[in-house]
């Protein structure tokens, strides 16, 4: 349905899942969520369908989470269709057509969900949780940047851009915008013709070895990610974010 949070048609054995809250910049809201969830499965389930592409509608593919909608911690997550803390919704391949802005859950959907990336050129990639006082799966994102460039990454909350993530691998391709979906279309007709098994195969073990780092930090995680979900610090970001002013942290 055409006012639906996110749109799904499927054509010539190709799924596009689009974005579809462009007034809000794409932010990811509860109902964002569950309908994703319901298209990474029906996206995994359909065998007629080889290989999804993921886009965003309007100026910005997706500017994070709708933090005037706070969400559950489960919530948060099931937009991503391989979630190593929270199992697998697909081992179908998903391309990424990224454009504009790519923030927080925006950048989970542009790397965590997309096996394989095209950006646009201007296209600019964040985690501002240090800025709103927040904390989330950093440890899903570690292995796909070296370690220096990680902590940067996170404990700064400043873009980065899509050359940038192209020149570390977070990236696969950067076009002109004019260009993006032919690009994301282009690898969308290479992995159709592709043996499904095989590749589903492929992604397993290359998500599986992922993972080995996750689930190990996941059993310590409640020492750490707890205090940070109960400070005041967290209620004082999305606070200062909703009033235009810098947030006064307190480190409580």
């Amino acid at each position: 349905m055409a006012d639906s949070v996110v749109l799904y048609e499927v054509k010539d054995q190709i799924a596009y899942i689009t974005l579809n809250r462009p007034e809000k910049r794409n932010a990811v809201n509860t109902e964002m969520n569950r309908e994703l969830k319901r298209i990474w499965e029906s996206f995994e389930q359909d065998p007629e369908v080889r290989v999804a592409v993921l886009s965003g509608a309007g100026k910005v593919f997706c500017a994070g989470a709708d933090v005037s909608e706070p969400a559950t911690e489960r919530s948060l997550f099931e937009e991503v269709p391989v979630w190593f803390w929270n199992g697998y919704k697909t081992f179908n391949p998903v391309v990424g057509a990224v454009h504009g802005y790519a923030i927080g859950a925006g950048y989970g959907l542009s790397v965590l969900a997309c096996d394989i990336t095209v950006a646009a050129e201007g296209t600019r990639f964040a985690e501002i949780e240090s800025k709103l006082g927040m904390v989330g799966r950093i440890f899903e994102y570690m292995p796909y940047m070296p370690f220096k460039v990680s902590l940067e990454f996170y404990l700064t909350g400043e873009f980065l851009t899509a050359e940038r993530a192209y020149e570390l691998g977070i990236v696969n391709k950067v076009v002109p915008e004019d260009e993006l979906m032919n690009e994301a279309l282009r690898y969308a007709n290479i992995l159709k013709k592709n043996a499904p098994l095989a590749m589903r195969s492929i992604k397993y073990a290359q998500y599986k070895a992922m993972s080995n780092i996750a689930n190990m930090v996941k059993r310590e995680e409640e020492q750490f990610l707890q205090p940070v979900r109960e400070s005041e610090d967290m209620k004082e970001g999305p606070r200062a974010f909703f009033e235009k002013r810098e947030p006064q942290f307190k480190g409580r």
